[in-house]
């Protein structure tokens, strides 16, 4: 399927050339006027140059409706100048400052600007490709009409998220354009030593997508496949994968000589420099005459210095602690461990009935989905009939429709999708299985979902949930307990329930935060039962329960521990030992008042989790514990915990990785000495 234009395009109209050409023209006085500061040391950041390649965005610009969004890479001045942002807030960006469209938090790779359908940029190569199928996925879910393009060099075409994304874009039919702007090298690398095709449109052979290879000095020619592409999309046809070719006029970065590459080949493509070709093609065409051009690169040149002015005369505003903090979450007084707990309604007082985990998130997804359009659910077999390996999403497709979607084996996808999905303001869930396979999915969750509210300076959010399950027994692959590689990451929060009530509840909340949330669940409480009320109710992130009351050792758990750290408060209760209880329930935030309350009662600690013992979740809590109450501790504070080792299959061996209530009694006695 992969093409050329077979013949000849439409002509542009003058006044469409007449654009095109002044946004050439910004783009390339733009990139001159910050080198020429750059090298006067004038402003300093990492700077990636686009002579050569000023064309083919400024024509997508021209053919792009208002509405229509965009997500790009590094090299994306011109993708956002020929868009509309202007310089002044783009470089102000770039170099980290508070004028700057992002308040200098995401600098040059972190670009955005909604109103102008700028959704993103990203340093992370081919990774944007995914989020722009979740943009898509919702314009096609609200029938909004939004047509999205990726913007990518060509090295980014051997990037899996990349493939994925076109996987996903082709098999719905979403209205997405990719656009490859093929310069011939991936940062040194010449095509020849990375790829086995010439034409990398043909890529999109493989995903029956149209793949379109087109001359990027030619705007007749890109204005032809340009519009083609986006009516295909807008039809609900499909995506299109769009191959610019063109030439990078410089090194891969600024101060980059270019040592590699042929020197007589670049003498060669700089004297057909793209942009002096269109201006004497509007000149042979009767576009224009030489005066309008004149005025036109004299309104431009001026644009330029008065922008560059504006930011180096502009005093950066100062900043305070507060600020380096602000836009991680919603909440601008978020912290990690919360020291105010946060006030949470009755559970209903209505009928209950016996329930499962299981049953739980299904019905906490039902009352959500019935409650908001705007929840849809990503994930591998989670569709009727297969509802999912341990069927958490039954009966939702046959209920909600596409709105419940089985996806691709292919977690940079959904999860990406997921990303793409919330910054359009949906409210995605996705399910990733197993909790081992969260490192496939870890950039777009750590690199996009964390970062997005931050990197825009609050412009935007990522309202999603991931579920993701904690297997038993099964070996190393698939019974890691990773929460905190999540614990780690600003911009996420992180809970883990025990039972079904706290479940249903804490999903609820998670799907209904304005912030990205990562919900952990264990096979071993996954199907057991207990009494869980009927109806819509919410659990707070941030408020942990007091599972049993005493008065000689607090035991802080969560999710499967709950259980071993209430078998062992029975046994020690046998011995006249009085442990306190708690189920943390939620790990960002943690509920830092409920623990320490707890803790200077009873004087002693002893914190159980499954996750390994060697800088786990209960490191963070006795950090706490020993700052805040280091007089008043009666004992050294005890952790059972996995061992610092992968988690076995052996029964036997497993047995001795996590020790359970056993060595929960055991360190509880030896404290009460």
């Amino acid at each position: 399927m992969s093409t050329s234009p077979h013949k000849d395009p439409a002509p542009l109209a003058s006044a469409e050339m007449k654009a095109i050409y002044r946004r050439v023209a910004l783009i390339r006085a733009a990139e001159q006027a910050i080198a020429k500061q750059l090298r006067a040391g004038k402003i300093s950041f990492s700077f990636y140059p686009v002579t050569g390649q000023e064309l083919a965005p400024s024509v997508l610009a021209q053919c792009l409706g208002r509405d229509d969004q965009m997500v790009t890479i590094y090299r994306g001045l011109a993708d956002t100048l020929a868009r509309g942002l202007p310089l002044r807030e783009l470089l102000a960006e770039c170099i980290g400052h508070s004028a700057g469209v992002c308040g200098g938090k995401g600098g040059g790779m972190g670009v955005a600007r909604a109103d102008l359908g700028l959704m993103m940029t990203t340093g992370i190569v081919g990774s944007s490709a995914p989020v722009g199928v979740g943009l898509a996925l919702a314009s096609q879910l609200q029938s909004s009409g939004k047509v999205v393009t990726v913007s990518f060099g060509d090295g980014a075409t051997s990037i899996g998220a990349v493939h994925e994304a076109m996987l996903f874009a082709s098999l719905w039919k979403l209205p997405i354009i990719f656009v490859c702007h093929n310069n011939g090298w991936a940062e040194s690398t010449p095509l020849s030593d990375y790829s086995v095709l010439e034409k990398l449109a043909e890529r999109a052979d493989g995903y029956r997508m149209p793949g379109v290879t087109v001359s990027g000095r030619d705007p007749h020619a890109l204005a032809a496949v340009f519009n083609e592409a986006i009516e295909r999309a807008r039809s609900g046809n499909g995506p299109t994968f769009v191959e610019s070719m063109t030439y990078r006029l410089s090194g891969h970065y600024f101060a980059d000589a270019g040592a590699y590459m042929n020197q007589e080949e670049l003498a060669d493509e700089r004297a057909r420099d793209p942009i002096e070709a269109l201006r004497a093609q509007l000149l042979a065409e009767g576009r224009a005459n030489e005066a309008e051009l004149q005025a036109l690169e004299a309104g431009v040149a001026d644009e330029v210095a008065r922008d560059i002015a504006t930011v180096l005369e502009t005093p950066v505003a100062p900043f305070t602690e507060a600020d380096v903090v602000s836009d991680v979450y919603q909440d601008p007084g978020f912290q990690p461990i919360s020291r105010t707990r946060p006030q949470s309604s009755a559970l209903p007082a209505g009928p209950m009935r016996k329930a499962t985990m299981r049953d739980a998130f299904n019905e906490a997804l039902a009352i959500a989905m019935e409650q908001d359009e705007r929840v849809i659910m990503l994930g591998e077999d989670i569709a009727d009939p297969a509802s999912g390996v341990v069927g958490i999403s039954r009966g939702l497709s046959t209920r909600f429709g596409d709105r419940v979607r089985s996806t691709p084996i292919a977690e940079q996808g959904i999860f990406g999708a997921c990303v793409g999905a919330g910054l359009a303001g949906l409210k995605p869930v996705g399910e990733l299985l197993m909790m081992d396979f969260l490192p496939v999915a870890m950039d777009q969750m750590v690199n996009h979902a964390a970062k997005a509210r931050y990197m825009t300076g609050g412009q935007m959010s990522v309202p999603m949930t991931m579920m993701t399950l904690v297997g038993a027994g099964n070996g190393a692959q698939h019974s890691q307990s990773t929460e905190a590689w999540l614990m780690h990451t600003p911009g996420l929060k992180v809970c883990y329930p025990s039972n079904p009530t706290d479940a249903k509840g804490l999903l609820l909340s998670a799907i209904f935060d304005p912030d990205p949330v990562v919900l952990i669940h264990s096979m071993l409480t996954l199907f057991g039962s207990s009494e869980m009320p009927e109806g819509e109710y919410r659990i707070p992130l941030g408020l942990a329960a007091i599972r049993r009351e005493g008065s000689d050792v607090s035991i802080i758990s969560y999710g499967p521990a709950v259980g071993d750290a209430l078998k062992a408060a029975e046994a020690l209760a046998g011995q006249g030992i009085s442990a306190e209880v708690i189920d943390l329930r939620s790990l960002v935030p943690l509920d830092g008042q409920t623990i320490l309350e707890s803790v200077a009662k009873t004087g002693r600690a002893v914190i159980a989790h499954r996750a390994t013992d060697f800088m786990g979740p209960a490191a963070e809590i006795s950090a706490l514990l020993y700052q805040e109450l280091f007089g008043k501790l009666k004992a050294p504070i005890q952790r059972i915990a996995g061992a610092y080792a992968p988690v076995p299959k052996h029964g036997g061996l497993l047995g001795l990785h996590y020790k359970g209530a056993d060595a929960i009694v055991k360190a509880t006695q030896e404290i009460m000495k």
